[in-house]
């Protein structure tokens, strides 16, 4: 069995405290039979050595990294994505600064991340690997070539084993062709299966675990790991937990994780003495020369100054991006993917689509360089289209939300032509309530072209619905062309939102004030609507719009109760209308029940598909029609009277005989 034990945070005073109530021992003894030993990590570096307004860069990093080592025995480590989603000049250069410079900041050990794999397997495992003076480690997918499962240094005495895993969502997050015939298999559970070996054979004192994936609790990780650094989803996590103590450093070096450890050797227990989450500016006030740094930065710069600093277009207005709700820059693109695959293939494409997550970086008003158009989209990906039904197109929409308390949404960007409503209230796979295409309603049946990347329109990202239709056709048409055509041809920004957040508390009824519940009306960066506005037939309500999402997800930001009195002679299926006074605008059916007295009218039943129309408190538009069939029985009976009525001996003479018989 291995030895558990549990992890305290001391400070200096507790420490000298302790020392001072052992007088048996001598410090010589204490410090024979103890190992005092410190582990910085980032993660998700991306390449970002380039000192800017938002990133402290490599010359101040490799400072912080340097004063957290200062007379200590010092591990650096990295939890993945050290390179891939890189600015200009490492991208251009194929990350080799990148490389080189984190082999000066003497990273020892690294766990695989997925942008590691943007060029695939075989170009990683055959180039990145060479190039870095550090260990990859990928233990949930033993077939990476040159890639190690674990490694275990000696700290001071102690016997410390990194544990490296990567996300098993691979095949959603690059090419799936690129890296078949690896199995991904989870990263808790291979880390946990690992520590309890290392710990009860006894080749590990301590377990760390390097993991490239977020939103892990500690209690998911067995007691044989002491401490995990995670990964992936870019968030900072300030350290917590006993066991282990989780901690998580951010992105693109704005963040570094400093843990130092004690362990004493004849009783195993580990004892974390401090540990800390420096932010950017605490990076950046860290200003000791680096020459060494300094000479690589500038020789990528020069290399790749010529043309990245080509202005390739104009934007007039900030272009912004968000990972977890709309955003301007994420529209951009998608209406730049449609006009680009129209003019760029045989085809025209109905919709545009693009994926939050592929948006790496904001566009500033005025010029805009080649280099600052690749910080946006620096993967170096395809854009093509795939034929969908209408049907899938819903379906593919429904997909941006998710059961997962930590992500719920995964926002697509949509192209200007396409508007949608959604009730933020009903369940998962149900939220759809109507889309419209081109100013129609989208017609289930109907096949639409669909441009967006091939990594989306492949089911990256867990869009499955984009993988209904036809198979994507090869057009080796870049994504970067896409925008760097749209910047220069002067395609302008959409205001407007894309999608609204519509909820019904309760039914409508004819003659009577109506509450309706709006979200999803504001962009969180460069904003301009402050009044939302709801019409059904010739009655309308306004109301000021609030900067939150009123504790839904991130994606309902801006919020407005709407009031309005339905007007007394409607009934039946109805369109709401919703605008904005920034120039959002999208219509949803709607039931309305009769006013009292008043016939309800006769519904044709609908012969497609349609989504979901906005759920209400107790209302249900398919329990109305119990009536159509008695009513129809009553009917034929009262024509059978007035006929007899009418032609008494007509009928007598056709139906007598039948009768007598």
């Amino acid at each position: 069995m291995s030895a558990r034990f549990r992890i305290q945070l001391v400070t200096a005073t507790t420490t000298a405290a302790l020392a001072a109530a052992f007088t048996p021992f001598t410090p010589a003894a204490l410090a024979a039979e103890t190992s005092e030993f410190t582990v910085s990590n980032v993660t998700d570096f991306h390449g970002y050595w380039e000192e800017t307004k938002y990133v402290p860069g490599a010359a101040h990093l490799k400072c912080a990294v340097d004063k957290a080592a200062e007379g200590k025995t010092h591990v650096f480590t990295s939890a993945g994505d050290n390179i891939g989603a890189s600015p200009f000049a490492s991208k251009l250069l194929n990350d080799a600064p990148t490389l080189d410079i984190l082999n000066l900041m003497n990273l020892q050990v690294s766990a695989l991340g997925n942008h590691e794999l943007d060029e695939g397997a075989d170009e990683f495992s055959d180039s990145v690997t060479k190039a870095a003076d550090f260990d990859y480690l990928a233990a949930n997918a033993k077939t990476v070539k040159n890639t190690k499962d674990y490694v275990v240094k000696d700290l001071d005495g102690a016997k410390v084993a990194f544990v490296g895993t990567i996300t098993d969502d691979m095949p959603n997050l690059v090419n799936p062709k690129s890296i078949e015939g690896i199995t991904w298999n989870d990263p808790v559970a291979t880390t946990n299966e690992l520590a309890e070996k290392l710990k009860s054979s006894g080749e590990a004192d301590v377990v760390i675990a390097l993991v490239h994936e977020g939103g892990i609790k500690a209690d998911e990780f067995s007691d044989a790991v002491d401490v995990a650094f995670l990964g992936h989803s870019h968030q900072s996590i300030e350290p917590a937990g006993e066991k282990p103590l989780l901690i998580q450093a951010g992105s693109n070096g704005t963040n570094l994780a400093n843990v130092d450890l004690s362990f004493d050797r004849a009783s195993k227990k580990l004892t974390v003495k401090n540990a800390e989450l420096l932010d950017a500016d605490t990076i950046r006030a860290c200003d000791t020369p680096q020459p060494e740094i300094d000479a690589v930065v500038k020789d990528a710069l020069d290399k790749a100054g010529t043309e990245g600093k080509k202005v390739i277009g104009h934007t007039d207005a900030d272009l912004y991006r968000a990972g977890d709700k709309e955003s301007q820059l994420n529209n951009y693109i998608a209406e730049a993917t449609r006009q680009g695959v129209t003019k760029n293939s045989s085809v025209t494409a109905d919709i545009g689509v693009m994926n939050a997550g592929g948006v790496r970086a904001e566009l500033e008003a005025g010029d805009v360089s080649y280099e600052q158009a690749f910080s946006v989209q620096p993967f170096g990906g395809e854009n093509t289209y795939v034929e969908l039904k209408g049907s899938d197109v819903v379906q593919a929409l429904e997909e941006q939300w998710r059961d997962d308390p930590d992500r719920p949404m995964f926002p697509l960007g949509i192209s200007d032509n396409v508007s949608y409503t959604y009730d933020p209230a009903a369940p998962v796979g149900s939220k759809i309530t109507s889309v419209t295409v081109d100013g129609a309603p989208i017609d289930p049946e109907k096949t639409y072209v669909v441009a967006g990347s091939t990594f989306l329109l492949a089911g990256g990202d867990n869009f499955k619905a984009f993988t209904k239709g036809s198979e994507p056709a090869n057009l080796g048409y870049v994504d970067l062309n896409a925008l760097v055509e749209a910047l220069s041809g002067g395609q302008q920004q959409r205001t407007s939102q894309s999608n609204v957040g519509v909820h019904l508390p309760a039914p409508l009824t004819a003659g009577k004030e109506a509450t309706i519940e709006l979200s999803s009306l504001l962009f969180d960066k460069g904003e301009r609507a402050t009044t939302a506005t709801a019409s059904l037939g010739d009655a309308s309500g306004s109301s000021s719009i609030s900067p939150n999402n009123g504790d839904m997800t991130a994606n309902e930001y801006g919020t407005a109760t709407v009031k309005l009195t339905v007007p007394a002679g409607l009934s039946g299926t109805q369109e709401l209308r919703i605008t904005t006074d920034a120039g959002t605008e999208v219509t949803v059916p709607v039931e309305v029940a009769p006013a009292a007295g008043q016939a309800e009218p006769s519904k044709p039943a609908p012969n497609k598909p349609e989504p979901n129309k906005p759920a209400v408190g107790n209302g249900s538009s398919s329990g109305n029609l119990g009536w159509v069939i008695p009513v129809a029985i009553a009917g034929a009976f009262g024509l059978a009277n007035l006929v007899a009525l009418l032609f008494p001996f007509a009928v007598d003479g056709v139906l007598g005989p039948i009768a007598k018989r």
